[in-house]
């Protein structure tokens, strides 16, 4: 019952699912990212602004991956060390590349706030992976996308690894699931995602307002 199924991290797991659920693989501002919920929160509300300021962006976990401090996002797979795969990312080769990075997620930007200002009704998953948040940190994330973007017609669907103990605190046009987590496979449990994300892909929502287009399931061949 949705036009598009967008993922809000945490990492590379929600990506993979969403777009193997789905079978759309266009690309949005969270994904393959490694990211906190509350980073999450800020890039939107700050309308993307804190995410890959020139200074702030530098090698972290050895090497392995580049830390924004603006934005507290790491990006393990937009850097690359010069001196081949394997090596430690540097910041020579960081600054070198931050253009171009930049130049990437700012259409991603461009790209979600398209989506928000349209009439598509949009289903945003975020996957809670270590079951750290509370339903009130839902309602945070719903209330910020919609005062970024009044109008826009989305749901949240929270997903975590146990059943949260304050689910009937969530509210309106938030849902929740389970997806155990699959040790030694980063991309998760496929049947636990597609019991969690498909039955909600198909469910009905409540009806839409006086002049709104009726919803439809997420298809390949649609653009954004």
């Amino acid at each position: 019952m949705y036009d598009h199924c967008v993922g809000l991290g945490y990492h590379c797991e929600s990506t993979y699912q969403i777009r193997r659920v789905t079978g759309v693989a266009r690309a949005h501002f969270f994904d393959w990212l490694d990211l906190d919920f509350e980073s999450v929160v800020e890039a939107v509300a700050e309308d993307f602004r804190p995410v890959l300021r020139p200074g702030l962006v530098e090698p972290f976990d050895e090497g392995r991956c580049a830390l924004d401090r603006g934005s507290d996002i790491r990006f393990y797979h937009e850097f690359h060390p010069a001196a081949g795969a394997g090596t430690p990312l540097t910041q020579t080769d960081i600054d070198a590349q931050l253009p171009r990075v930049r130049a990437k997620f700012a259409a991603l930007a461009g790209r979600w706030r398209t989506l928000a200002g349209s009439s598509a009704r949009v289903l945003y998953v975020h996957h809670d992976a270590w079951d750290e948040l509370a339903a009130a940190d839902l309602r945070r994330l719903r209330a910020v996308i919609a005062a970024q973007h009044p109008g826009h017609r989305f749901d949240l669907h929270w997903l975590r690894r146990t059943a949260p103990p304050d689910a009937a605190l969530l509210g309106p046009g938030i849902t929740w699931g389970t997806v155990a987590a699959a040790p030694g496979r980063w991309e998760g449990d496929d049947a636990a995602w597609d019991a969690a994300l498909t039955p909600v892909l198909a469910l009905p929502h409540d009806p839409p307002g006086p002049g709104s287009a009726p919803p439809h399931r997420p298809s390949t061949k649609e653009p954004l």
